[in-house]
């Protein structure tokens, strides 16, 4: 038998680390680094006070929506009592109950499981000219932009007599 020897051309490779064999990647290399544990924690805590900011805008708007909800109420409130007391009779012969002459205050109105206050004031300018005053306002709101001056509804309006 005879052996035949062959010259072979080294190629320089960067040496390869023990392959794991449980590492499904394969071999990898010595200049390869991953993130470390400093690295990780402080993207976390990046992504913490981040998730927590749209937290607080989550919870504000919810807040404002439901005061805007109650201004809406309020006003559809405000103006069927405007249009009852403007579809009273009132002319030279007659006048309605509803359009005399003072202040009647309603409490605890109920529409969409919330309570609300109506105030109806009538005031007489002349024999022929009434000014009604109606205000509306949730009993519901306590706090924020929605309470007090600012969640009330008012509607004013004149009536002449019909005839």
């Amino acid at each position: 038998m005879k052996f035949v020897t062959h010259k072979s051309l080294a190629i320089s490779q960067p040496p390869l680390i023990t392959p794991n064999l449980f590492d499904m990647a394969g071999p990898q290399r010595r200049d390869e680094n991953g993130f470390s544990l400093i690295e990780t924690t402080i993207a976390m805590l990046l992504m913490l006070i981040v998730a927590l900011g749209s937290a607080s805008l989550f919870s504000f708007s919810i807040y404002n929506n439901s005061g805007g909800s109650d201004r809406a109420v309020s006003l559809a409130l405000a103006q069927q009592a405007m249009e009852a007391l403007r579809g009273a009779t009132f002319n030279g012969t007659t006048t309605d109950a509803r359009l005399n002459a003072g202040t009647v205050v309603q409490s605890g109105v109920l529409r969409d499981q919330r309570s609300f206050t109506l105030t109806r004031t009538v005031t007489d300018n002349s024999a022929t000219l009434k000014t009604i005053t109606i205000t509306a306002s949730s009993q519901s709101i306590v706090t924020g932009w929605a309470s007090g001056v600012g969640g009330t509804i008012t509607l004013i309006s004149q009536r002449s007599r019909a005839d």
